[in-house]
């Protein structure tokens, strides 16, 4: 009866390894994505990871495994290994018919586009006797914009710069120079009501426009660190402050053009334009900065002044942690009188070497800093 049994067993389990080995994949998937497709850096979100097994035969030891870039902080650091990406694994226990959901916090830590595009499945037989394995392909992406960074007394001082603090209202509104539709509000007179957006949408919308002089400034950001020692946290922090300043001017209404010398890995962005105020253009000007990396290094920072041609009434805002008496000169010569503002991030307790240099009120040009 013995010798039965252990031969009966012995064939059970051959048939069951032999039957799982074709079958353990069998409509088995994977899906990870993150909860938001982008965010600023310093904030948090989840990545959602779904294992489904949609046949009745269990799947008794499942491996889920995937790697992403180190920047993104995994709250839960079981089964995650660092080195130079993290790389996460997690065992399941399937049962036929069950679908898994585990939501995983993470914090992004630093700008950048971040994906997942593969998920590695492991398996195994009766007694781990044998390994199976298999290599989903995923799509999982997202965009980690310049962190917000505090530039309050930066904002004031273009404000000031600019002649006129910005009000949500504007006073002198050119008839002929239509910016957008909106919802109507009780402030708003009858005759400015679009009728027939209105009946389209079941709602009361107006039609807003431009002032007939609109505020405009464009910001020329300096990524170059082609020196012996490398300022990263500086060129992060000029990254950061230039995103931030533009995004601030165009909630109060101001046209912002945008250049920056970095060199990018692709034709998919215009890295100089000319001021506008479409949200459409903050969107593509944070997700270049997200794309572009520190290691693909620069060109030089005045050739991209003749990339935008600003009119008189602009305010230029200069961004470089590179302030020299050479640049200086070039950024005088460039600016021929237009208000300028030169924005310098240094690290805390640095000397702010041309903070007091005398510029001639013709030139309207002044020097801030930032410290990081």
């Amino acid at each position: 009866m013995i010798i039965l049994f252990l031969i009966g067993a012995f064939a059970a389990a051959f048939i069951w390894e032999f039957y799982y080995r074709r079958h353990w994949l069998q409509n088995v998937t994977v899906r990870l994505w993150f909860e938001t497709d982008a965010l600023y850096a310093g904030d948090t979100t989840k990545l959602y990871e779904v294992i489904e097994n949609r046949k009745a035969m269990p799947v008794p030891t499942l491996e889920v495994g995937f790697h992403t870039s180190r920047e993104l902080d995994f709250a839960d650091t079981e089964n995650t290994n660092v080195s130079d990406h993290i790389y996460k694994r997690d065992v399941f226990a399937v049962l036929g018919r069950q679908k898994i959901t585990r939501e995983i916090p993470l914090t992004c830590r630093r700008r950048g586009h971040y994906d997942i595009k593969e998920a590695d499945l492991t398996s195994y037989s009766l007694l781990y006797r044998r390994r199976y394995s298999h290599v989903f392909d995923i799509s999982a992406s997202i965009y980690v914009y310049p962190k917000m960074t505090d530039v309050s007394e930066t904002i004031a001082m273009c404000e000031r710069m600019l002649g006129t603090l910005q009000c949500s209202k504007r006073l002198y509104e050119d008839p002929f120079a239509f910016r957008t539709i909106r919802a109507y509000t009780t402030d708003d007179p009858m005759k400015t009501i679009n009728w027939k957006a209105s009946a389209k949408t079941g709602e009361l919308m107006v039609n807003t426009f431009d002032s007939v002089m609109s505020p405009k400034a464009v910001v020329y950001l300096d990524v170059e660190d082609s020196g012996i020692l490398k300022y990263e946290d500086l060129v992060e922090e000029s990254i950061s402050v230039s995103a931030t300043i533009a995004r601030k001017l165009l909630r109060r209404g101001i046209e912002v053009g945008f250049g920056f010398n970095g060199v990018l890995e692709s034709g998919e962005y215009e890295r100089c334009f000319a001021p506008c105020n479409q949200k459409s253009r903050l969107i593509a000007l944070e997700r270049m900065l997200a794309d572009y990396r520190l290691e693909n290094g620069s060109i030089s920072y005045d050739k991209i002044f003749d990339d935008i041609c600003p009119s008189d009434d602009t305010l230029l805002i200069f961004v470089t942690k590179n302030l020299t008496e050479a640049m200086l000169d070039n950024i005088r010569m460039f600016a021929d009188g237009r208000r300028s503002l030169i924005v310098c991030p240094i690290r805390r307790g640095e000397n702010k070497t041309y903070e007091s240099v005398p510029f001639k009120d013709s030139m309207n040009i002044r020097v801030s800093y930032i410290e990081k």
